[in-house]
């Protein structure tokens, strides 16, 4: 009985404990005019730079809002990976950053630049800006479920 319990007890822990060993988050890369534009030729350049960037983190899931601009900035990385990306909610982002949480693996998301410092701000508490004609800035979230870590980076290196 007492090893039934300790397994028990062994189980829930590490089920309390997964968290993911990062969160990936991006605004999508350049893009065209016009209603839900795709990439500009710049665009797909930092797309695919994108994805080599994050090849070595090991990416285990994507998510992107359902435009082609996110969608096309993780296309480069889903094809590497051989998975898709699924599609998340950006009017419900509370929801979003606690289904995050609850992820393993590396945990990419392309959204927007009054999406991305939203969840970055659920993330970590920290606040975060992207301008209107920055496209490079890289959001990596480590150590969620203690005290949350940043790291920002560029997709133009």
């Amino acid at each position: 009985m007492r090893l039934f319990f300790f397994i028990v007890v062994c189980v829930l822990s590490l089920a309390v404990q997964a968290t993911p060993d990062n969160i990936v988050l991006l605004r999508h890369a350049e893009k065209q005019k016009g209603v839900n534009p795709s990439l500009t030729p710049q665009g797909i350049e930092r797309a695919k730079r994108f994805a080599d960037m994050m090849l070595p983190l090991e990416p285990s899931k994507l998510y992107s809002t359902n435009y082609n601009r996110t969608k096309a900035t993780l296309a480069p990385l889903a094809d590497m990976i051989d998975t898709h990306i699924s599609i998340y909610d950006a009017g419900n982002l509370d929801g979003f950053a606690r289904e995050l949480k609850q992820k393993s693996g590396t945990v990419i998301v392309a959204g927007h630049s009054n999406t991305t410092p939203v969840l970055v701000k659920l993330l970590t508490g920290r606040d975060v800006s992207i301008s209107e004609d920055e496209f490079d800035k890289v959001f990596i979230i480590t150590n969620l479920a203690q005290e949350p870590r940043i790291q920002i980076k560029s997709s133009d290196k």
